[in-house]
This record gives C-alpha cells, sequence and structure tokens, in this order.
C-alpha cells in the first residue's frame, strides 16, 4: 500500500481502517486489494467488511483484539504486493435526459441545457461504492461546472430510475424514494433486482458510462425488459 491508514475502533466488533479522505481511484483500488486480503484472512469471523470513499468497515462477528486486528493489517500495507488483476467493466446506462430539474441545474451552473446533457455523459463515472438505499451508487467523477447543491426542501416522491445531481456528485435513485438531488433525466433499467443473482450487476471499481437516448428508445428497452429481452451491455477495462 502506498498510504498510511488510520484506525477508529466504533464498537467491540467494529473497525475503521481510513486512508486520507480523498475521492480517488488509486485509493478505491488499495480499499478492494485490502478488502480481498482481509476476507481471505478472517473470513468465518466477519459478518461483512464495507467499502466508504475512503474508509473500510470491518464487521466482526465478536469483540476482536484491536491491537492483533490492526499488526494484521499493517502487515498486510507492508508487503510488496504483486499488481493484482481486479476484473473491471464499464456499464453503458442509458438515459432520456429530460429530468424536472434540469432548468434549475441550468440556472445554478449557468449552462444552456443541452451542455448539461453533452457534459453530464462527456466521460464514465467510477463506482465508489453502494449506500443511502440498496442499489443506490455512490459516483465519482463528476464535472465541477455541474455542481449543483441539494435543494432546500426535497421532494416526497422520486421516481425509481431518475438520475440526479446533488452537490458534487450523481447517482441514480434505484426505487421510489423521497430526495433532495436535483433530477435531470431517468433511466428505463432496473438498477437492483432481488430477482437476479447478484442483485446488483456493477460492482465497486467498475465505470458507468451515461448515452442520451430518445423517448421512443426508452419506451422500446422497457418493453424488451418486461420481454425479458434486453441485456444489459458492458465492456471490459
Amino acid at each position: 500500500m502506498s498510504l498510511k491508514l488510520n484506525y477508529k475502533k466504533i464498537s467491540p466488533n467494529i473497525l475503521e481502517a481510513c486512508w486520507p479522505p480523498e475521492i480517488r481511484q488509486s485509493i478505491l483500488m488499495e480499499m478492494m486489494i485490502m478488502k480481498k486480503r482481509i476476507i481471505s484472512e478472517w473470513h468465518d469471523e466477519l459478518w461483512d467488511v464495507n467499502l466508504g470513499y475512503h474508509c473500510l468497515s470491518l464487521h466482526f462477528k465478536d469483540h476482536f483484539s484491536l491491537n492483533q486486528v490492526v499488526s494484521k493489517l499493517e502487515t498486510f500495507c507492508s508487503e510488496k504486493f504483486q499488481q493484482e488483476v481486479i476484473k473491471r467493466k464499464r456499464w453503458s446506462i442509458p438515459v432520456l435526459y429530460e429530468g424536472k430539474d434540469l432548468q434549475r441545474v441550468s440556472e445554478i451552473t449557468k449552462l444552456d441545457i443541452s451542455d448539461i446533457v453533452k457534459l453530464h455523459q462527456d466521460k464514465p463515472y467510477l463506482l465508489h461504492f453502494y449506500g443511502f438505499m440498496p442499489g443506490f451508487m455512490y459516483l465519482g467523477g463528476l464535472s465541477p461546472k455541474l455542481f449543483a447543491a441539494r435543494k432546500d426542501r426535497p421532494d416526497p416522491v422520486i421516481e425509481k430510475g431518475s438520475l440526479a445531481i446533488g452537490g458534487k456528485q450523481t447517482g441514480i435513485y434505484p426505487m421510489d424514494s423521497p430526495g433532495g438531488w436535483n433530477i435531470i433525466g431517468k433511466t428505463p433499467l432496473t438498477l437492483f433486482n432481488l430477482n437476479k443473482q447478484p442483485p446488483l450487476q456493477a460492482q465497486p471499481g467498475d465505470e458507468i458510462q451515461f448515452h442520451s437516448i430518445e423517448k421512443t428508445e426508452f419506451e422500446s428497452i422497457q418493453k424488451e425488459i418486461a420481454n425479458h429481452q434486453f441485456e444489459l451491455k458492458y465492456e471490459y477495462i
């Protein structure tokens, strides 16, 4: 590992290992490698290991020895790892950019709506982790030109599939939910499906590339999904 970690014992069975508080791809890759090591070392003793932007949260099934766990993690950090191959994908997500808050984002950013749409799909976003609700992606890479403050008064219901900008972040609501982000579009896809294994296809470390579609294509994809004929596209990166 290239960076020194800090440790926080949150409870008798939860430990956080934290990198510098930055949102960076290199930190995410180190965290993913460390997560694999942790699961390999303590698999039977763990409930789960969760990713954040710069912290790994280790949930042990029982009390743990802070000194022993930290000592082992420091050993992992000091090892000269071979470059581990992490298979990553870039997913193509179709979006109908007709969100009800596009005009609000235009007023905040001083950009034309056409420029907002163009800029938002200009490059892929890095999937750092899931949080907030099942299937909600925390994506890195939003252009600073598109930063738009959250609403003072959240919407009581935002429809499933809505694509939004909230402050420095962008993401898709995977199910109907209250929310304060600015809605700029909608995808016809169901991103969280308990009937599929795994329920989430994109994984942390993958990239999300949005691309604009028209309403007719949106409706066509909806029909394909209903008839189980639609396959979400991806490529290895």
